[in-house]
Protein backbone atom coordinates (compact mmCIF):
# COMPACT_ATOMS: atom_id res chain seq x y z
CA UNK A 1 0.00 0.00 0.00
CA UNK A 2 3.24 2.51 1.20
CA UNK A 3 4.24 2.34 -2.80
CA UNK A 4 1.04 2.65 -4.35
CA UNK A 5 -0.04 5.71 -2.29
CA UNK A 6 3.81 7.36 -3.31
CA UNK A 7 3.14 6.35 -6.60
CA UNK A 8 -0.87 8.27 -6.58
CA UNK A 9 0.32 10.81 -4.67
CA UNK A 10 3.62 11.54 -7.22
CA UNK A 11 1.72 10.55 -10.69
CA UNK A 12 -0.66 13.53 -9.66
CA UNK A 13 1.79 16.03 -8.50
CA UNK A 14 3.50 15.57 -12.17
CA UNK A 15 0.27 16.00 -13.65
CA UNK A 16 0.26 19.24 -11.71
CA UNK A 17 3.23 20.16 -12.94
CA UNK A 18 3.15 18.80 -16.63
CA UNK A 19 -0.19 20.48 -17.19
CA UNK A 20 0.99 23.97 -15.79
CA UNK A 21 4.23 24.00 -17.80
CA UNK A 22 2.26 22.62 -21.27
CA UNK A 23 -0.55 25.32 -20.50
CA UNK A 24 1.95 27.96 -20.35
CA UNK A 25 3.89 26.96 -23.23
CA UNK A 26 0.58 26.65 -24.98
CA UNK A 27 0.12 30.05 -24.05
CA UNK A 28 2.71 31.86 -25.02
CA UNK A 29 3.16 29.89 -28.33
CA UNK A 30 -0.14 29.94 -29.93
CA UNK A 31 -2.00 32.37 -27.64
CA UNK A 32 -4.66 30.25 -26.65
CA UNK A 33 -5.34 28.11 -23.52
CA UNK A 34 -5.99 24.25 -22.61
CA UNK A 35 -9.68 24.08 -21.73
CA UNK A 36 -10.22 23.39 -18.23
CA UNK A 37 -6.18 23.76 -17.59
CA UNK A 38 -6.92 25.32 -13.90
CA UNK A 39 -9.97 23.40 -12.90
CA UNK A 40 -7.78 20.02 -13.62
CA UNK A 41 -4.81 21.51 -11.86
CA UNK A 42 -6.64 22.26 -9.07
CA UNK A 43 -8.42 18.44 -8.97
CA UNK A 44 -5.19 16.87 -9.70
CA UNK A 45 -3.48 19.16 -7.02
CA UNK A 46 -5.76 18.05 -4.40
CA UNK A 47 -5.59 14.50 -4.97
CA UNK A 48 -1.63 14.87 -5.20
CA UNK A 49 -2.03 16.54 -1.52
CA UNK A 50 -4.49 13.30 0.08
CA UNK A 51 -2.28 11.41 -1.15
CA UNK A 52 0.82 12.73 0.29
CA UNK A 53 -0.67 13.02 3.61
CA UNK A 54 -1.12 9.75 3.73
CA UNK A 55 2.88 9.03 3.27
CA UNK A 56 3.93 11.50 5.38
CA UNK A 57 1.48 10.93 8.23
CA UNK A 58 2.87 7.07 8.46
CA UNK A 59 6.15 8.18 7.63
CA UNK A 60 5.70 10.97 10.60
CA UNK A 61 7.53 13.21 8.00
CA UNK A 62 5.28 15.72 8.17
CA UNK A 63 6.91 19.57 8.96
CA UNK A 64 6.64 20.49 12.74
CA UNK A 65 8.68 21.92 15.45
CA UNK A 66 9.85 19.43 17.77
CA UNK A 67 11.38 20.88 20.42
CA UNK A 68 9.93 19.30 23.36
CA UNK A 69 10.82 16.00 21.18
CA UNK A 70 14.27 16.66 20.68
CA UNK A 71 14.93 17.42 24.38
CA UNK A 72 12.74 14.13 25.50
CA UNK A 73 13.90 10.35 26.51
CA UNK A 74 13.42 7.14 24.27
CA UNK A 75 10.19 6.58 25.82
CA UNK A 76 8.80 10.18 26.27
CA UNK A 77 9.51 10.46 22.23
CA UNK A 78 7.20 7.24 21.38
CA UNK A 79 4.37 8.93 23.84
CA UNK A 80 4.96 11.51 22.00
CA UNK A 81 4.83 10.25 18.54
CA UNK A 82 1.74 7.84 19.91
CA UNK A 83 -0.18 10.95 21.08
CA UNK A 84 0.56 13.00 17.91
CA UNK A 85 -0.76 10.23 15.65
CA UNK A 86 -3.64 9.39 17.49
CA UNK A 87 -5.06 13.07 17.32
CA UNK A 88 -3.92 13.11 13.21
CA UNK A 89 -5.98 10.15 12.99
CA UNK A 90 -8.87 12.03 15.10
CA UNK A 91 -8.56 14.19 12.16
CA UNK A 92 -8.32 12.17 9.30
CA UNK A 93 -10.98 9.66 9.67
CA UNK A 94 -14.04 12.17 9.99
CA UNK A 95 -12.43 14.18 7.28
CA UNK A 96 -12.17 10.95 5.05
CA UNK A 97 -15.76 11.03 5.91
CA UNK A 98 -16.61 13.96 5.10
CA UNK A 99 -15.26 13.63 1.60
CA UNK A 100 -16.81 10.58 0.33
CA UNK A 101 -19.92 13.04 1.90
CA UNK A 102 -19.51 15.39 -0.70
CA UNK A 103 -18.65 12.93 -3.29
CA UNK A 104 -22.46 11.45 -2.59
CA UNK A 105 -23.88 14.86 -2.67
CA UNK A 106 -21.91 16.55 -5.83
CA UNK A 107 -24.87 15.87 -7.90
CA UNK A 108 -23.99 17.53 -11.73
CA UNK A 109 -21.14 19.97 -10.80
CA UNK A 110 -18.68 19.63 -13.21
CA UNK A 111 -15.46 21.35 -14.76
CA UNK A 112 -15.97 24.94 -16.88
CA UNK A 113 -15.12 24.00 -20.46
CA UNK A 114 -15.38 20.18 -20.67
CA UNK A 115 -18.14 19.66 -18.29
CA UNK A 116 -15.93 16.65 -16.62
CA UNK A 117 -17.67 15.80 -13.85
CA UNK A 118 -16.07 16.82 -10.11
CA UNK A 119 -16.91 13.59 -8.87
CA UNK A 120 -14.52 11.42 -9.84
CA UNK A 121 -11.93 13.91 -8.97
CA UNK A 122 -13.20 14.30 -6.00
CA UNK A 123 -13.99 10.22 -5.42
CA UNK A 124 -9.86 9.83 -5.91
CA UNK A 125 -8.83 12.38 -3.33
CA UNK A 126 -11.49 11.12 -0.52
CA UNK A 127 -9.86 7.25 -1.46
CA UNK A 128 -6.26 9.54 -0.32
CA UNK A 129 -8.37 10.79 2.35
CA UNK A 130 -8.91 7.01 3.57
CA UNK A 131 -5.64 5.89 2.88
CA UNK A 132 -4.35 8.53 5.25
CA UNK A 133 -6.22 7.23 8.05
CA UNK A 134 -5.64 3.62 7.86
CA UNK A 135 -1.91 4.48 7.09
CA UNK A 136 -2.31 7.05 10.53
CA UNK A 137 -3.70 3.89 12.66
CA UNK A 138 -1.32 1.36 11.34
CA UNK A 139 1.29 4.14 12.29
CA UNK A 140 0.20 4.14 15.62
CA UNK A 141 -0.14 0.23 15.75
CA UNK A 142 3.64 0.17 14.41
CA UNK A 143 4.30 2.93 17.19
CA UNK A 144 2.58 0.15 19.64
CA UNK A 145 4.22 -2.56 18.88
CA UNK A 146 7.82 -0.93 18.78
CA UNK A 147 7.44 0.49 22.34
CA UNK A 148 5.90 -3.17 23.48
CA UNK A 149 8.71 -4.96 22.09
CA UNK A 150 10.94 -2.43 23.94
CA UNK A 151 9.64 -2.85 27.29
CA UNK A 152 9.82 -6.45 26.80
CA UNK A 153 13.44 -6.37 26.34
CA UNK A 154 14.42 -4.03 29.13
CA UNK A 155 12.38 -6.74 31.43
CA UNK A 156 14.30 -9.68 30.09
CA UNK A 157 17.88 -7.81 30.26
CA UNK A 158 16.59 -6.58 33.90
CA UNK A 159 15.42 -10.06 34.95
CA UNK A 160 18.47 -11.83 32.92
Amino acid sequence: ILAFTESVAAFFLLLVAGLTFTNVCVRYLFDTQIPDWFDLSKQFQAIAILWGIAITTYRGSHICVDIVWEHSGRAWRRRIDLFATGVTLLLLAPMAWMIWAMVGNMGTEATSDLRLPLRYFYAVAAAGAVAAAILAAKRILRLFAASEARDGDAARTNNG
